[in-house]
């Protein structure tokens, strides 16, 4: 995926609600060095951009399909992963991205990049621990039975 892919052109747009849809692939993700993104295959991101006069809301939402190695068994599955989060965009006298959910941009800025947030916004969608649904359902069925031999402590 080429940088420019990845730049979100917002001067020339009307003020109101706009989509726009950012696809990601091997490219993409091998250009960031996080070993918890292999086996991640192409998405689809989708953003909604709400622009006012004096700030944007940049909604960001996905879904998509990992090749994984279940934690527990070893075994191969795909894990279905998805996340969403929003972004507030200011605009003020410098640069600023040290709030993780307010961007300032600088006054007279008319596009801005986001890679960094897609990126994220994939990333933190692979849990720690990879299991496969079968296991895990099965696991929560053996915590509910012991639940029921024990009953409630009281005390």
């Amino acid at each position: 995926m080429k940088k420019r892919e990845t730049v979100l052109g917002f001067s020339g747009l009307a003020l109101g609600e706009h989509t726009f849809e950012y696809h990601l692939d091997e490219t993409f993700f091998t250009s960031y060095p996080l070993s918890d993104l292999e086996g991640m295959r192409p998405a689809t991101v989708q953003v909604l951009l709400r622009k006012t006069n004096t700030l944007m809301e940049l909604d960001f939402s996905f879904s998509g399909i990992m090749d994984a190695i279940c934690d527990f068994s070893g075994d191969p599955f795909e894990l279905e992963v998805q996340n969403a989060f929003r972004i507030v965009v200011k605009f003020g006298d410098a640069f600023d991205d040290s709030d993780p959910d307010i961007l300032v941009l600088p006054h007279g800025e008319y596009e801005v990049d986001l890679a960094q947030a897609l990126f994220e916004l994939v990333a933190l969608a692979v849990p720690i621990q990879k299991i496969k649904p079968e296991l895990r359902e099965e696991m929560r069925e053996e915590l509910e039975e012991n639940d029921d031999l024990f009953g409630e402590e009281e005390i």
